[in-house]
């Protein structure tokens, strides 16, 4: 067959596209492989530098890790979940990495993947559990009986002459019992870690329902309130072991605090509804901030230098609305960081070796934080 030249012209030109086409293809095709090899390459580097277990993870995990790890600024993640049944009460507290389970007839420890470790038999049928450094103090509330453990050994149990109110213990062992006494408003027995009573302090006007002693064991703070007035004030004193009597701090219109806690370096903080004090070793103020639009439910302390604090919002009228938490931590300057936010309502916090326990009422949530200021 014969062309004229000018079909062989098209023809050759379509056969130039051809080859162009097929040139620019194997092209893109190479320039692609090499992106994804940087890519892979970037990405393993990354994770190693993050100590991220590549050989003992699946894709599923690493695309996790990836999305954990771009997606939460502030360093801090769930750790584990773990499901806790309702037919009984149950309490927790964190101690030397690990869980700790409190229910009316046993205290036992689980490790990260609530495996159970220990178990202590005790009765409480209303436990209160804390932790603080290698001790582990159990309370029966309305009851009458205290432990202190360390690891899982008893040190001593005690069954006081009132009904407990709030218990307490630090890191030294001092457990702190704030208990009902005739003729009082209340009492307030002080015992040391080998069971010997240290103070016992009874209050005729005030209704007391906490306290505990500082790290360096020279001082204790006791938390009431006066409903004598109006309306109730928030009273806290701060004693040594001498019976002199108590140094009353300031205040101002709050009405009740929550949480009041001891810092490592000895101040002490006090965290009401929608307000924080600040207070040196000698109860002196400071600083003092308001809380805007938020109010606080329950909190304790993270590495001793600040506080954890469960914030819900508030609207105008101080009523508590929606289900939102947030998870905020108050360094000892007053700044303020929220580090996680959950859709549900928080019944307590306990914190231990960085490990933030968030108990809901049907589930336990444990976070890390390395949020910094």
């Amino acid at each position: 067959m014969k062309y004229s030249e000018k079909e062989k012209v098209s023809n050759d030109l379509h056969e130039d596209q051809q080859s162009s086409g097929s040139f620019r293809l194997r092209n893109f095709i190479i320039f692609a492989i090499l992106l994804l090899a940087v890519i892979a390459t970037s990405l393993f580097m990354y994770l190693k530098s993050k100590n991220v277990d590549l050989e003992n993870m699946s894709l599923k995990d690493i695309v996790n890790e990836l999305m954990d790890i771009s997606g939460n600024k502030s360093g801090n993640k769930v750790v584990k979940e773990i499901e806790i049944g309702t037919n009984e009460k149950h309490v927790f507290t964190v101690s030397k990495g690990l869980i700790i389970e409190c229910v009316k007839n046993r205290v036992k420890a689980l490790n990260g993947d609530g495996e159970e470790q220990w178990v202590v038999p005790i009765y409480a049928a209303n436990p209160v559990v804390k932790a603080a450094g290698s001790y582990v103090m159990v309370a029966d509330l309305e009851g009458k009986d205290v432990y202190l453990l360390s690891g899982k050994t008893i040190k001593w149990s005690k069954k006081m002459e009132g009904n407990i109110i709030n218990a307490d213990v630090n890191e030294a062992g001092y457990v702190s019992v704030v208990r009902q006494e005739k003729g009082y408003r209340g009492a307030v027995t002080v015992i040391n870690k080998n069971g010997a009573q240290a103070i016992n302090t009874k209050v005729a006007k005030k209704f007391v329902f906490m306290s505990k002693v500082s790290p360096s064991g020279d001082t204790f703070v006791i938390n009431s309130f006066d409903a004598s007035g109006i309306k109730s004030d928030a009273v806290i004193e701060l004693h040594d072991f001498s019976e002199k009597g108590g140094v009353a701090l300031e205040t101002g219109d709050t009405s009740l605090f929550p949480f009041v806690d001891f810092l490592g370096n000895g101040n002490l903080a006090a965290v009401g509804d929608s307000n924080v004090y600040l207070y040196d070793n000698e109860g002196k103020v400071k600083w003092m901030q308001k809380f805007t639009n938020k109010s606080f439910m329950c909190g304790d302390l993270l590495s001793g230098d600040a506080i954890v604090a469960a914030m819900s919002d508030m609207d105008s009228s101080g009523k508590i609305t929606g289900n939102k938490t947030d998870i905020t931590l108050i360094n000892d300057d007053g700044e303020k960081k929220t580090i996680y936010s959950m859709d549900i309502k928080v019944k307590n916090i306990k914190v231990s070796s960085g490990i933030i326990a968030i108990n809901t009422g049907t589930s336990v949530y444990y976070i890390n934080s390395k949020a910094s200021f």
